[in-house]
């Protein structure tokens, strides 16, 4: 389990060129912590078009706004910010070069846009890897270790919670300009949200069959679902995952139902209680907390930077051993439960779950 640090401590004593493509919301945050954890890197940012005043963005020392210019910048690592539907496309050139690449999540907005992508990244030797960002967060790592434990004994059922109303994401911006609330650039609840399945199939593994139901309940000026409820079935579990873009006051929750006893986690407060017959009111489960709602972003790109440049010193000692990260393959499994998910919606009938044998 990685343990909390107050800052950005690590360094490399190179001056690595680092490109990142987009500067949206999370492109911006993933500019400053680059800067933060690599303040003497060389930094470039790849837009569609460069301001009318040539500003270059804060945190960044240029801007490239071609394929070819951030070709010419010979990056050592590639951040990928963009839209869900130019994730592979932005990629592409990189992986075949063999950098090292990450992607925000989710890999696509569909699994038949992924071609021959999964391939490529498993043939190159840059290291390559997805930003489902909360198998960084601490009390997740500790409710692995108490399922790997067997504190709540036999898992039954589980059920995860998250929800947030999308005028709020991102103050400051229109949300019907964003990502999210746009089908065709891979927005919607089951995209959007798609943490809540990666950490629970990392957390449980891979279901045998899954059901779901989504919709837009609410006036929101978007034109994909803003609620889904996901039911993933297992031989001996059930687990149901309720994503939405509606709740006023963001929430994010995780309960365990076991033999024993049950695990209730509160991911915002990142507080792990766990109920049994002896504690009826639950007791609390140490685990560490981050200080800041940034500091998760911060461990994802420690650990990144650790794979991705030779020289990189981690601000963490136990980043190096860290092994829970979302790889291409893993991504793409949960994006094409998403699309089983939709199908699932959309048909009324249960999805069986089987996966290509090289995810």
């Amino acid at each position: 389990m990685m343990k909390p640090s107050s800052g950005p401590t690590s360094m490399s004593t190179t001056s690595p060129r680092i490109l990142c493509i987009s500067l949206g919301s999370i492109g911006r945050r993933h500019l400053r912590n680059a800067r933060a954890l690599l303040p003497r890197a060389r930094i470039a940012v790849w837009r569609q078009h460069r301001p009318a005043d040539g500003s270059v963005p804060e945190g960044a020392d240029e801007v490239a706004t071609s394929l070819q210019q951030a070709l010419d910048f010979m990056p050592d690592a590639v951040l990928v910010s963009s839209p869900a539907s130019a994730h592979v496309a932005n990629a592409r050139p990189f992986v075949q070069r063999n950098l090292p690449v990450f992607l925000e999540k989710p890999l696509a907005a569909r699994g038949q846009d992924l071609g021959d992508f999964p391939a490529l990244c498993r043939a190159s030797s840059g290291f390559t890897m997805v930003g489902y960002v909360l198998r960084f967060l601490p009390v997740l790592q500790a409710i692995r270790q108490a399922l790997h434990d067997g504190l709540p004994g036999q898992v039954h059922t589980a059920r995860a919670e998250v929800g947030q109303y999308l005028p709020d994401w991102r103050p400051g911006s229109d949300y019907r300009q964003g990502v999210s609330g746009q089908d065709k650039l891979g927005g919607g609840a089951l995209l959007e949200l798609s943490h809540e399945i990666d950490y629970a199939t990392w957390l449980f593994g891979w279901p045998q069959s899954l059901q779901c139901s989504r919709a837009r309940l609410s006036p929101l000026d978007i034109d994909v679902e803003d609620s889904a409820h996901l039911l993933l079935e297992y031989a001996d579990k059930r687990l149901s995952l309720q994503l939405d873009l509606l709740q006023r006051v963001a929430h994010m929750a995780l309960q365990i139902v076991g033999s024993k006893g049950t695990l209730v986690v509160d991911l915002i407060r990142q507080e792990l209680r766990f109920i049994d017959p002896a504690n009826p009111q639950g007791r609390s489960i140490e685990a560490p907390k981050l200080p800041d709602g940034n500091g998760i972003y911060l461990r994802q790109f420690d650990f990144f930077f650790s794979k991705a440049l030779a020289d990189y010193r981690p601000m963490d000692p136990r980043t190096s051993g860290f092994d829970s990260w979302a790889d291409v393959g893993s991504a793409q499994k949960v994006l094409h439960l998403v699309d089983l998910a939709k199908q699932a919606s959309d048909t009324g009938l249960r999805q069986t779950v089987t996966f290509a044998q090289n995810p």
